[in-house]
């Protein structure tokens, strides 16, 4: 027994810790790169707080509009990370560049029209949001100053979402770092001024991050034309562009909407007046420690979905997503104690005037109690995009924040009179909310099918090598008719599992004989092998290269038996037993509506019955690409 347990002991332990290592190995530089943006940040408003409440309104409030421009560029970084995170799965890096190419063709272009647009409509925008005409004018100054920021940005994102999707995010912590230094001291320069720059408030600040993002925009140059293999030297592709925009799209939308949903949360709260305007910006200032920090390792969920899937592994994607969000949500949550035990010290390092620092007290306490929702939600919400699937990542918070949590934060912050107080408490219900809903649509597994664009027939699905095939669904799926089709393309012979089971008349043989005969059908070991017999999968799946399950609606299923049935009656079929004839009555149907369907239940079992993960194909288009992918000379 000693000797039994020092022999089990560390394949445990390695089990239990390979999936933590792997995730901290993207997640860490990641979160560094967040919490080092995040302490830039905070250093340029604690800065801006010695200018006064007016200051930290405006500049809070131009930054809210500024973010619903810059999250217009989101999507770029989503489609990204998405695409190269499943060619780098696929081991195809040798794309990277490409892919690339089509990103940055696309996103300076957004960038530079997006740039003209908060330089000349932001400052109205603003004028409108705030009665304070102090703050609106340093708000504008701001504007005005970080304008072309935007354009650099552009140029960035798409370089370091590919750092990140191909498992380097290293680098892009590395380049946030170098530059952090950088942005504190322009901004500490071009704010309070020395020597001969003079002080310029509000817009030194801005002028700050456009400088900082200029010198961005050349290291990540400089790196991609040393490490990224066709770094502009590939023409932009429109299929690739139409690839990232259909990832990225919903992602930049919904962002862009969430940003502008606290610009009108700060319209709402600049009615109670400027002091609970600079309180809002000190709390999502603060809030963005663990909030980014949850973002990075969500960006690693991510990664590690999408490369999982381009491995053709979706069981392994959905344990990532569980296991990235339970960690991040446990390691996260400890840092809202801070905001709960001692929220005077470090509320006072931003807020100096004593009234307003009291009416921020209880409402970050609150935040500090649902840190861990909120990062949980966050981080599965970046394994759907991992997936591909953003239209459930960014669906969710728009609906949520539109149709719940700004109007009730209209209803119960103004109108009821609970101020900042109610605001927060609205927050923090639709976050638990959203994270209950978005973890009951990761249990399923629509997610797991989702296409990327005009990369997925890049990436294989299927190992090279395909001797054995097992065919598994309910009936009328269309096995019989797959398993004849990849016997052609492969020079297979195919098995039909009804033949073996059933004699004339549809008398079942006993079970022992009929495992006999299958096993001498399978010794000379190269084989198509369909049908869904539990007494038989023993001999089958283990064995398989690749394991099929053939997901077709129950009604298109029910339709082909019942034809099925009708066409081919008594003739005589390759995979039907001589002597059966078919009928089709209510057991069959029902037989047909109760089995057949796929869930992360049978997706389960198949795994463990076959040590890999089977291959889903939904529909017949799926399993038309999949035969033409194995007639490919390229195979």
């Amino acid at each position: 027994m000693e000797t039994q347990a020092k022999t089990v002991e560390p394949a445990t332990v390695a089990s239990l810790t390979a999936p933590l290592k792997a995730m901290f190995r993207l997640g860490t530089p990641l979160i560094a790169f967040f919490l080092v943006q995040n302490a830039v940040n905070l250093a340029s408003l604690a800065m801006l707080g010695r200018l006064g409440n007016a200051a930290l309104a405006g500049v809070g409030a131009a930054s809210a509009v500024y973010g619903v421009v810059l999250a217009l560029l989101f999507g770029f970084d989503t489609g990204v990370q998405a695409i190269v995170s499943r060619i780098t799965g696929a081991g195809r890096e040798n794309r990277l560049g490409e892919v690339l190419a089509d990103a940055l063709a696309a996103s300076v272009a957004v960038g530079a029209l997006l740039g003209v647009a908060f330089w000349t409509l932001g400052p109205g925008v603003l004028a409108a949001m705030l009665p304070d005409r102090a703050a609106v004018a340093a708000g504008s100054a701001n504007m005005l100053a970080a304008a072309p920021s935007l354009l650099f940005f552009a140029a960035t994102i798409p370089i370091n979402a590919s750092w990140i999707g191909s498992g380097r995010p290293g680098i892009a912590f590395l380049v946030n770092l170098a530059l952090a230094p950088v942005q504190i001291l322009l901004t500490l320069l071009l704010v309070f001024g020395g020597g001969p720059v003079a002080a310029e408030g509000a817009a030194g600040a801005g002028a700050a991050i456009s400088l900082t993002t200029l010198v961005g925009v050349a290291i990540q140059f400089a790196l991609a034309l040393r490490l990224r293999p066709g770094f502009l030297r590939t023409a932009p592709r429109p299929a690739g562009i139409a690839a990232i925009a259909a990832i990225g799209w919903p992602v930049s939308v919904q962002q862009s909407l969430s940003q502008f949903g606290l610009i009108v949360a700060f319209v709402i709260v600049a009615r109670l007046g400027t002091g609970p305007t600079a309180v809002i910006n000190v709390l999502v200032s603060l809030m963005a420690f663990p909030i980014q920090s949850a973002t990075g390792l969500g960006v690693a969920a991510a990664t590690l979905v999408g490369q999982s899937l381009g491995r053709g592994d979706p069981w392994e994607a959905r344990r990532w997503g569980w296991r990235t969000a339970g960690v991040g949500a446990g390691l996260l949550a400890p840092l809202g104690l801070i905001a709960l035990a001692a929220p005077e010290h470090l509320l006072g390092l931003f807020l100096r005037d004593p009234a307003t620092l009291a009416l921020a007290i209880w409402p970050a306490r609150i935040l500090g109690a649902g840190v861990g929702i909120v990062a949980f939600g966050i981080i599965l919400g970046f394994a759907f995009r991992g997936a591909g699937a953003t239209k459930i990542a960014a669906g969710i918070p728009f609906a949520s924040l539109w149709l719940l949590q700004l109007p009730l934060m209209w209803w119960i912050g103004d109108t009821l009179g609970q101020g900042v107080m109610g605001m927060v408490e609205v927050q923090m219900g639709i976050a638990l909310v959203d994270a209950a809903l978005l973890a009951w649509l990761w249990k399923g597994a629509s997610w797991t099918t989702v296409r990327i664009g005009a990369t997925s027939r890049d990436i294989p699905t299927v190992p090279e090598r395909l001797a054995r095939i097992a065919i598994l669904g309910g009936a009328g799926a269309g096995k019989s008719t797959l398993a004849r089709r990849i016997g052609e393309a492969r020079g297979l012979p195919v098995v039909h599992l009804d033949r073996v089971v059933f004699g004339p008349g549809w008398t079942r043989i006993a079970v022992p004989l009929a495992r006999e005969r299958l096993a001498a059908m399978l010794e000379p070991g190269a084989w198509v092998v369909e049908g869904t017999y539990a007494e038989l999968a023993d001999l089958t799946l283990p064995r398989a290269d690749l394991v099929i399950w053939i997901d077709q609606p129950a009604w298109l299923r029910l339709w082909r038996a019942w034809r099925k049935t009708r066409l081919h009656r008594d003739g005589p079929r390759a995979d039907r037993p001589d002597g059966c004839a078919e009928g089709f009555g209510w057991a069959y149907a029902r037989t047909v509506l109760r089995f057949g369907g796929w869930s992360p239940a049978l997706e389960r079992r198949l795994t463990e019955a076959a040590g890999r993960p089977p291959l889903r194909l939904r529909g017949d288009r799926a399993a038309a690409r999949f035969v033409a992918q194995l007639s490919s000379p390229q195979r």
